[in-house]
């Protein structure tokens, strides 16, 4: 096996691969988008299941090594990307497919930049995704919890969440510092905002967090120069405690928050 170019993690555990793809429940009609196959061990597994595998990493020797086994092994149904997957148009699979499902080992130190890049489109159904336990616990993460943040509310803004497994360091090569988790992640195929007000959600998501020690008065004063008495008024149409802190507030509550700022808009 070849040094990892890009710092990659490659699994070698065959028992744990087919866990991951039998949580996929995969059928033949099924377009499966795969980012970072590394030596193949879950493209191997995924090929024979589904109509189509649209497979994506940025290695250009492991992109070849999948083309020579694609050739050998006669298999038409492999779409080989080299590319990297953060600068990919997405464009393809919006146009291409009416539903994909996802399974990948993300790479660790882009793998939230990955998430976050295909979580608003629409037509994702499911994904099974290996990540560090960490951010696993970040992504499932409930209010009060000292893991939500951020990315807590993004994901579940877009889908539903769910840690599965544990995977130690052993099932890779080379074998990591840290412990990874399986997840699965479903599409909750729900706009609750438009676009222009999704980014808003997320901007203010973001300005909170920033300043998740301060109370939701002083962190909604200071975003875009709202002022204290225009904070206080939106919190009481909230019906929100202005001594609150960041991670005691619901994804709901910072909807609820949008919505009153766009009635004054």
């Amino acid at each position: 096996m070849t040094r990892p170019k890009y710092g990659q993690n490659f699994l070698v555990d065959n028992n744990i691969a087919k866990k991951i793809i039998k949580i996929a429940t995969l059928q033949q009609i099924d377009t499966v988008l795969e980012i970072g196959f590394g030596h193949g061990i879950l493209t191997k597994i995924i090929q024979p299941n589904v109509k189509l595998l649209l497979a994506i990493d940025i290695d250009r020797y492991l992109a070849r090594e999948l083309q020579l086994y694609c050739k050998k092994q006669n298999i038409h149904n492999i779409n080989i990307m080299n590319v990297n997957f953060l600068q990919y148009d997405l464009q393809y699979l919006i146009r291409s497919t009416q539903s994909f499902k996802i399974i990948s080992n993300l790479p660790y130190n882009i793998a939230t930049k990955i998430i976050q890049k295909i979580l608003p489109i629409k037509n994702w159904k499911m994904a099974v995704l290996m990540v560090q336990k960490e951010i696993a616990q970040r992504i499932v993460a409930k209010p009060h919890d000292k893991n939500y943040g951020y990315l807590s509310l993004f994901i579940s803004y877009y889908a539903y969440s769910k840690i599965l497994f544990n995977v130690q360091s052993t099932c890779f090569i080379p074998q990591p510092k840290v412990v990874s988790s399986v997840i699965m992640l479903t599409n909750k195929r729900t706009s609750i905002l438009t676009e222009k007000y999704t980014k808003l959600l997320f901007d203010i998501i973001k300005h909170f967090f920033k300043t998740r020690r301060k109370t939701v008065l002083n962190c909604l004063s200071s975003f875009n120069n709202l002022g204290k008495v225009n904070a206080l008024t939106i919190l009481n149409l909230c019906n929100l405690n202005k001594l609150l802190r960041p991670n005691e507030l619901s994804l709901l509550n910072f909807v609820q928050l949008i919505k009153v700022l766009k009635n004054k808009d």
